[in-house]
């Protein structure tokens, strides 16, 4: 089992560094969430204290594989200012994933356009983590330098978007705590897959495993 653990503050990047080190199959991606974000009126200043540890602490456990999760929540989001933040906590650490050569770890809850268009901006690969949105956007995003991740929700609509989505730009997600409560929750992402694309299971393991290993650039 390949596990890629995301932080979403300081205080969580700090931890997964820590399991990651500890562990030969764990990597990690270090950010700072936009919920996180918009609790913070100085967001500038803390982005220099926490993307200082990301740089100098954080990527000294040499298993940093991306910046993530990183991006806008509009669902949680309720004011200008709250938006504000997410944003210029989403730029600033977009511009560190570029500076370090890694790809983007993407949260986009009602937001997918917007985080898609802003990505473009930028030269790195991305990762649209739990992905919510419609399948047109999905291909957009995959046609250029987007990956899309699948987490353990079924439903029609998703196994609908996902069989428009290319297999080799597919990956599976527990999302735990949030949907799932352990990584092996992913195999119900898996089973999605596998059911969207009309593949055997095994089939759409191996391949979300090697598009994992791919985005993340983890030689195996």
């Amino acid at each position: 089992m390949l596990i890629i653990s995301c932080g979403t503050s300081h205080q969580t990047n700090v931890k997964n560094a820590k399991l990651a080190a500890a562990h030969e199959n764990v990597y990690l991606c270090a950010g700072i969430s936009p919920q996180e974000a918009m609790k913070h009126p100085n967001i500038k200043i803390k982005l220099a204290e926490w993307e200082e540890a990301i740089q100098k602490e954080i990527a000294g456990c040499g298993k940093l594989v991306g910046i993530g999760e990183i991006g806008l929540d509009y669902y949680w989001a309720k004011t200008q200012e709250e938006r504000f933040l997410q944003h210029e906590c989403f730029i600033s650490q977009l511009q560190l994933a570029e500076r370090l050569g890694l790809p983007a770890v993407v949260h986009s809850r009602n937001a997918e356009k917007e985080c898609i268009e802003i990505l473009e901006n930028f030269n790195l690969d991305y990762l649209l983590h739990c992905y919510s949105g419609d399948a047109e956007l999905g291909k957009h995003a995959t046609a250029k330098r987007g990956w899309i991740s699948v987490p353990p929700l079924r439903s029609k609509r998703r196994i609908e978007m996902v069989s428009q989505l290319p297999t080799e730009k597919l990956l599976a997600e527990s999302d735990a705590p949030g949907i799932g409560s352990e990584p092996a929750d992913a195999a119900e992402a898996i089973k999605i897959i596998a059911d969207a694309k009309k593949l055997p299971e095994e089939e759409a393991r191996r391949a979300t495993l090697t598009n994992t290993a791919k985005f993340f650039r983890i030689k195996r």
